[in-house]
């Protein structure tokens, strides 16, 4: 692990910055003894690495003294002795090469005092200096106050080094307390010690004082030295440091560069802040998981201190350390071991045998020892790096939590059960108070109990904690993901499913005949199945939108932001010193969000639905008695015996739950996932030609995988709910045949549903929507490239087909051509709902379309289209995914006017929409992302609101479209449900000898709900 512990990180900043520093007149001299300086007398001399000059001032009991040392060349660093020759304090407040430290002393008894000046770490060459007695007077109250902040902030810095944090943090309160007295709350002395506590408070962690500390600790600076000095850009390079460990990466990077620039500017490329400033860059990318460029950072900042010499220091006994980290994360035992033993010989010189980061360079030892299967090598590493931490913080800090989780862990891999279990169980009972119930510790700790149980084929245990992990990630997945841009929500997303990955494999392979370990898999899967996509539709502007008075509107502002703060407080790491207080206010915001929330559910349906728990007795409630609600997943089979989880986790499987809305869920393990998607290529590959004619056997191979384990669990089910997963998202079930040879359509009525969590939000009606609205035959413009048309082969004739793009196209180039059959299409939609509103030729914009509010139903018969190749636009999937309009060949790029991307679909308002019909070819298609979906118009569509959405998986002609969208249209007229009336359109065209082939009657499919318009099912 990389030490959350910056060593140097507080050892400096500006007592007395703004001051003067005139120099006297100069006397060089060469010193063989302490020579005493006296009021206005001044000495110049020449210092190298390594040397230290000694000086002694005369005081009277009471008396003041400043000295000042001008700093020509070389960063000095000056300590102070009191008369007795205790240490009483060190000076380096400029860190500048020219500048000058401002000593100030203060006489508690007459006698000798003691000044030595020392190049600081880091100094290459010499460089000179002067030094002169510039004040001495009787002390005031503001000099003792100050004297004693100095005093207390040394043996804050001490205290920090030993990773004492909590005893640290209250001696650098009392010293800001004492300095804003003297000085003022915004001197730069008081910014001095704000940013020393906030460097504390960030590795406590305390991150919102943290950051409140740095905030101000900026201001004063910015404002008194200028954004630019060297001071201002080290804080700020603390400040990134606090980013990063808040996972605010953009922040961070944004802050750590300006930091980065400023250092390199005020002190240089070789200097130790700078060094400082590169290690926070290298976390930042191994964040990001950028290893390589993590590396080529490290290696940079090491380089610089071996060329300054400055090889025996803390911090670069944490370059070494952090560069064996990297080594470790790529399986590189040798590297790592030879990295970490470098790292601690350097870090015990430096720090001292029970130095704390020692302790952090033990650990990551003993994780390699462990890794080599050297497990009484590992335990030693670990049961010294307890005792330097034991002794530091005591029994019960998270950081000896650490080591007993990876000694526990050991027990485990030796055979050692009982050991193991009381092991993890203490770590357990101490991360639960210090880091509290939704922390990622916590969240591990009771995890590693479940695998550990598991291990021990004690499933009834293993079970139980399983379950506990799940209702705690469960509630980190309620708040994480209600703040942040959706890529932060899929990162978060992604960094739990190898949990998702644990309770699958526990029911599958380790318990298949238990009922509860079936049951809690399929929740899991109901409750995280498309997560992000229903975080990113916001159900507060959702809500808001459709709130009915001005108080509720109010009460949701109210919620979100009671939310947002719960998300901060409960998943930031977490100071052990205040985790009572923490505790409290935890409890008061769950509260307070409860109450919001039970009166906004009176109030408003939509938010109601959204809400509402999701249990699996609610799903089957929701589940009409004649379907079965068939729930997909792409799992990792996990192993709780193995050592490393790089050997626990086997390749990905397709697993599949099967529900009704009586008795326990089945759940099947369906094998590879390879295996699968290979079929499933085939297959596709199969459908979209019409001249296969080997489609059956594609369709049967993949049917034998898929749904053949299944069917004696669907029993007597008329209609199948399928929630797909990994390539499953992008094939038509109902085209599958079964062993006697008959599609899947002529059983089952199928609908498709993003997670069967869906069911919930059905039962909720979404209020009152306007008139159908249809575009069709867009005028897209000639721009004098018609060689460029998108043909499609048909029967031995060409004809236009509403198709999507050749993957590697840059869609800026392509030609779309006329639709003429989409005109006849909305003619004959119109006069099936003459209350439709139809936009065609050149009124079919795009601009019409951002306009249009709720309509009852929306049908868009133009093209569509989907990049699948990333290099051909950009990475967004939504971005490269669209409909073209009118004017969609005028455009000067490929975002103009006349191209609808589903990045802008999705910001249509569709809520109440009880149709979405998009008749044009790859509109079902999009990048598939396993267990969110597919990134395209299908996701558009239903963020923007529509309840059903019926869309297409591969190009099909312009006539058969038509055909077959009036033959839809025709159906719902006459009453049928919205799955129902597409089902019977299929096995109309199906039962032509010409359309027997499912690329004509499979390519359209219907996902979200299936009942009539009206809503009756």
């Amino acid at each position: 692990m990389t030490p959350a512990v910056r060593l140097d990180a507080i050892a400096f900043l500006g007592f007395a910055l703004a001051l003067p520093c005139a120099a006297g007149p100069a006397e060089p001299t060469a010193l063989s003894e302490p020579t005493v300086i006296e009021t206005g007398r001044t000495v110049e001399l020449r210092l190298g690495r390594g040397d230290e000059h000694r000086y002694a001032i005369v005081l009277a009991a009471g008396e003041y003294a400043r000295v000042v040392v001008e700093q020509r060349g070389v960063d000095v660093i000056a300590s102070v002795r009191g008369a007795d020759s205790s240490a009483i304090e060190e000076f380096e407040d400029d860190i500048r090469t020219v500048g000058c430290e401002q000593v100030e002393m203060v006489a508690d008894s007459a006698g000798v005092y003691g000044l030595a000046i020392r190049t600081a770490p880091g100094t290459v060459g010499p460089g000179s200096y002067a030094v002169r007695l510039a004040e001495r007077r009787p002390a005031t109250d503001a000099d003792r106050e100050l004297q004693e902040s100095r005093r207390l902030r040394a043996i804050a810095l001490r205290l920090y080094d030993q990773g004492r944090f909590d005893l640290a943090r209250s001696r650098l309160e009392r010293a800001l307390a004492l300095t804003e007295a003297a000085r003022g709350a915004d001197d730069l002395q008081t910014a001095a010690v704000a940013a020393q506590l906030a460097v504390v408070c960030r590795d406590l962690p305390d991150q919102s004082r943290a950051e409140a500390l740095f905030s101000r600790a900026l201001s004063i600076l910015e404002t008194s030295v200028g954004p630019d000095h060297a001071t201002t850009a080290v804080v700020r390079s603390w400040q990134a440091a606090l980013y990063v460990k808040n996972g605010q990466r953009a922040k961070a990077e944004a802050t750590l560069r300006r930091a980065l620039d400023g250092i390199e500017k005020a002190l240089g490329p070789e200097s130790r802040w700078f060094v400082d400033g590169l290690l926070t860059l290298a976390n930042l990318r191994q964040d990001g998981g950028d290893y390589e460029e993590e590396e080529e950072v490290l290696r940079h900042a090491l380089a610089i201190m071996e060329r300054t010499e400055d090889t025996e220091s803390g911090l670069y006994a944490m370059l070494l350390s952090t560069l064996g980290e990297a080594s470790r994360q790529k399986q590189d035992f040798a590297r790592a071991e030879e990295l970490y033993q470098r790292s601690l010989a350097v870090a015990t010189r430096a720090l001292g045998e029970d130095g704390y980061f020692v302790s952090y360079v033990l650990q990551n030892l003993g994780i390699v020892a462990r890794e080599r299967k050297d497990y009484a090598g590992a335990q030693a590493y670990n049961a010294r790096a307890l005792s330097i931490r034991e002794r530091a913080v005591g029994p019960n800090h998270p950081d000896v939590a650490q080591l007993l989780n990876n000694i526990a862990i050991i027990y485990r891999a030796q055979g050692d059960i009982p050991k193991s279990l009381a092991t993890h169980l203490r770590a357990l009972g101490i991360w639960e108070h210090a880091a509290g119930l939704y922390q990622d510790a916590t969240l591990v700790s009771v995890g590693n109990l479940a695998r550990t149980y598991a291990a021990a084929h004690d499933l009834a245990h293993a079970i139980a904690y399983q379950q506990r992990t799940d209702t705690i990630l469960e509630k980190q997945l309620s708040l994480g993901l209600a703040v942040g841009s959706e890529r932060q929500r899929l990162l978060f997303a992604k960094s739990v499913a190898a949990r998702t990955d644990r309770t699958v494999s526990l029911h599958l392979i380790e318990a298949p005949e238990d009922p509860a370990a079936g049951a809690l898999a399929a929740l899991v899967l109901l409750q995280r199945k498309g997560r992000v996509q229903d975080a990113v539709a916001d159900t507060f502007a959702a809500a808001r939108l459709h709130a009915p008075d001005a108080r509720d509107r109010d009460l949701l502002d109210q919620l979100k932001d009671s939310t947002a703060q719960l998300a901060h407080v409960a998943l930031s790491a977490a100071d052990p010193a205040r985790a009572d207080e923490r505790l409290a206010a935890i409890r008061e915001l769950e509260g307070h969000k409860e109450r919001l929330e039970a009166d906004l559910s009176e109030h408003i349906a939509e938010f109601r639905a959204q809400v509402q728990p999701v249990t699996l007795e609610a799903v089957q409630a929701a589940l009409p008695p004649e379907a079965a609600l068939l729930e997909f997943a792409v799992f990792h089979p996990f192993d709780p015996r193995a050592e490393r989880n790089a050997e626990a986790y086997g390749p990905p499987h397709y697993a599949a739950y099967v529900m009704r809305a009586q008795g326990p869920p089945s759940g099947i393990d369906l094998g590879s996932a390879e295996a699968i998607d290979s079929a499933i290529d085939a297959w596709r590959q199969a459908l979209r030609d019409p001249r296969r004619a080997d489609v059956r056997d594609r369709a049967r191979d993949v049917d034998q995988r898929v749904m053949e384990p299944l069917r004696s669990a669907l029993g007597d089910a008329a209609r199948l709910l399928i929630s797909p997963d990994g390539e499953l998202n992008l094939v038509p079930f109902e085209a599958l045949v079964d062993a006697s040879g008959r599609y899947l359509i002529e059983r089952y009525a199928t609908s498709y549903l993003t997670s069967g969590r869906d069911l919930l939000r059905m039962q909720i009606p979404r209020g009152n929507s306007g008139a159908p609205v249809i575009f069709a035959d867009p005028l897209f413009g000639e721009p004098g490239r018609p060689g460029d048309a998108l043909p499609v082969r048909k029967a031995g004739s060409v004809r236009t087909a509403r198709r999507g793009v050749a993957a590697g196209a840059d869609l800026s180039t392509v030609y779309f051509a006329p639709l003429a059959a989409t005109a006849e299409e909305a003619r004959a939609i119109k006069a099936l709902f003459p209350e439709s509103v139809v936009f065609t030729g050149p009124r079919a914009r795009k601009s019409t379309l951002q306009r249009v509010e709720a309509p009852r139903m929306l049908h868009i018969a133009s093209h569509g289209f989907f990049l699948p190749d990333a290099r051909a636009a950009v990475e967004n999937p939504l971005l490269r995914s669209g409909l073209a309009l009118a004017g969609a060949n005028l455009r000067q790029d490929a975002h103009g006017d006349g191209i609808l991307t589903a990045m802008e679909a999705s910001g249509l308002d569709l809520w109440g929409t009880r149709l979405v019909t998009l008749s044009a070819c790859d509109t079902g298609l999009g990048e598939v992302h396993n267990g969110e979906g597919v990134y395209g118009l299908r996701r558009a569509f239903v963020l923007a609101g529509a309840e059903t959405l019926v869309m297409s998986l591969w190009p099909v002609s312009d006539s058969v479209s038509r055909e077959t969208m009036v033959a839809y249209y025709t159906r719902l007229r006459a009453g049928l449900g919205r799955g129902d009336a597409l089902r019977w359109s299929k096995l109309d065209m199906l039962k032509r000898p010409a359309r027997q082939h499912p690329y004509y009657w499979a390519g359209f499919i219907q996902s979200g709900e299936w009942a009539r318009l009206d809503g009756v099912r």
